[in-house]
């Protein structure tokens, strides 16, 4: 019986972390491609 809540606990620890993970990556890209968007207008920006 105890087994079984440990268990899905685990799981749910797991979960968690992965979508942590994987919302941090997600942040970290938007970030990077906001820089290089910026970037690249300020580049045309001050060209033209």
């Amino acid at each position: 019986m105890v087994l079984i809540p440990l268990k899905q606990e685990k799981y749910n620890a797991m979960v968690g972390f992965l979508m942590i993970v994987i919302a941090l990556l997600f942040v970290l890209y938007m970030g990077y491609s906001m820089v290089q968007a910026t970037r690249s207008f300020w580049d045309a920006f001050m060209a033209g």
